[in-house]
């Protein structure tokens, strides 16, 4: 396989643990104020990061995102331990992340139909 089309499928896999992410802070945004509910999280970085320290691109490629219940932060009388403003924070680092990745990816495709079609 290509370093570049390599390069692609890892974007697209970042690009899709990102959306993940989204829905995962989206479902604890709609669960603010609901009694006994516990916020959840995606994992993922720590683990990519461990695979691409070897260098391995294909290992770093199999990594799966998991979304587990936060059990360490506190919580409110109600039992619920959503708070509104780290929720809010996360969504907008994550739309953050999105967009870099979308606009790296997208210059990445730019230009390999640069050089597809000789242009520079």
């Amino acid at each position: 396989m290509s370093s570049v089309q390599n390069e692609l499928e890892l974007m697209g896999k970042l690009l899709d643990v990102a959306a993940l992410r989204h829905r995962v802070i989206a479902g604890n945004l709609s669960n603010v104020n609901t009694p006994n509910y516990r916020r959840y999280e995606v994992k993922f970085e720590e683990m990519f990061n461990d695979a691409m320290k070897g260098g391995e691109m294909a290992r770093a490629k199999d990594v799966q995102p998991h979304v587990v219940q936060d059990e360490v932060t506190p919580t409110r009388e109600d039992g619920n331990n959503v708070t509104l403003e780290r929720e809010v924070g996360d969504l907008m680092k994550n739309s953050l992340y999105f967009e870099t990745l979308t606009h790296l990816l997208t210059k990445k495709i730019s230009g390999i139909r640069n050089a597809i079609t000789g242009r520079t």
